[in-house]
């Protein structure tokens, strides 16, 4: 046998050599998810530039879009994005400048300041205007159970940045009225939703829904804890 091909017994590695990550897992998947964020940001610059939309004008127009009517007041836009009034104020004006929403003051109160999704608006924010494509790609390399164990982790972490106040308010199931976490034995389809009465499973989870309904604390308590397993449908 030649030497190249012969494997001396006591240079085998041993489990007490393994290497060992440098930071915790939990630095290690915050480091990965602030890097996807700043690259999809600085894309999104690139590819737009400044006469295009910024990061907080697209989620403004996709706000409006989810809202009925594609209305919502200045005050509204600034505590679901999680950002200061002045900030959003200026964001409005800037798109009001582009066409893309239209303000009104309401004749009830004239301090109160609505603003309104326009043609062109709906137009700019829709499915395919400016989507994450590369982001989309990459992720569609992962197969089917991976997709749906990233989704299900991706409820979690942004439903706890969510009550900590550091993010939008999210329209997704595990806080709506509609749902109702692991109410069959199915494991691909575990879930139900009263809104189409249809049971569905992690893979269809929505992040942003058009249907939502927000639940009673006391129900969205309940449900979170039947989600996240921390306790069952029967306890």
């Amino acid at each position: 046998m030649s030497e190249l091909h012969m494997i001396d017994p006591a240079a085998q590695p041993s489990s007490e050599a393994t290497p060992t990550p440098s930071e915790p897992m939990v630095v290690q998947l915050a480091s990965g998810f602030e890097k996807i964020g700043l690259a999809m940001k600085s894309r999104s610059w690139r590819r737009e530039g400044r006469p295009g939309l910024g990061p907080l004008q697209r989620q403004i127009l996709t706000l409006l879009r989810s809202k009925p009517g594609r209305t919502a007041q200045v005050s509204t836009i600034a505590n679901e994005l999680v950002v200061r009034l002045p900030t959003a104020s200026e964001a409005v004006a800037t798109l009001e400048r582009k066409r893309l929403v239209r303000r009104r003051r309401t004749m009830q109160d004239g301090r109160v300041v609505t603003v309104e999704l326009t043609a062109r608006g709906l137009r700019a924010c829709g499915p395919t205007a400016g989507a994450p494509d590369h982001l989309t790609m990459a992720i569609g390399l992962l197969p089917a159970a991976e997709q749906a164990s990233l989704l299900k982790a991706l409820v979690k972490v942004i439903r706890t940045l969510q009550n900590k106040g550091e993010i939008s308010v999210a329209r997704m199931c595990v806080s709506c009225r509609y749902f109702q976490p692991n109410r069959y034995p199915d494991p691909d389809r575990p879930h139900h939703c009263s809104y189409v009465n249809a049971p569905f499973g992690d893979v269809s989870l929505r992040l942003d829904c058009g249907e939502y309904e927000a639940a009673v604390p006391d129900q969205a308590r309940d449900a979170w804890a039947l989600f996240a397993g921390e306790q069952t449908a029967t306890s």
